[in-house]
């Protein structure tokens, strides 16, 4: 069954390689992967290599090692039990355009994600304050003279 850029397979998982159809996966891939990759932790985990990346309620998981490749995110208070899968994706390396989603539900772990990976503005200028280390130049007050 086809539907608007989607297969379905037969494990029930949907098969896409149009971003435009949910433009939102992609984004959430995109910045899962920033977030894991910036603050990710090696772990061996059953006979494999992962990537797994824990702030403010979400747990990412990648899996580099394997074929297809494998993203995951855990979010905690999302769902009725304490710690809910709400993102589950593969996609081959060469083809990435092309993902198999298994799960994806909506909620407030989207704009967490979001706000760990682009931090607030005034948070950015606070930082960039605080590092400054040289002295300001001394502006000349008064009118020029002709």
């Amino acid at each position: 069954m086809r539907l608007m850029g989607a297969f379905r397979d037969n494990a029930m998982k949907i098969l896409t390689d149009d971003p435009d159809w949910a433009p939102e996966l992609y984004e959430a891939r995109a910045l899962a992967m920033t977030l894991v990759k910036k603050h990710g932790r090696w772990q061996r985990g059953d006979a494999v290599s992962l990537l797994v990346a824990k702030r403010k309620g979400l747990t990412v998981t990648y899996y580099p090692h394997r074929s297809p490749l494998m993203l995951t995110i855990d979010a905690s208070g999302e769902s009725v039990e304490p710690f809910g899968r709400v993102f589950k994706i593969e996609w081959n390396d060469g083809d990435a355009w092309r993902v198999t989603i298994e799960t994806y539900r909506h909620g407030r772990w989207q704009s967490r994600l979001k706000a760990m990976v682009y931090p607030r503005p005034w948070l950015e200028r606070w930082r960039a304050l605080a590092t400054f280390t040289g002295s300001l130049p001394r502006q000349q007050t008064g009118a020029s003279k002709s």
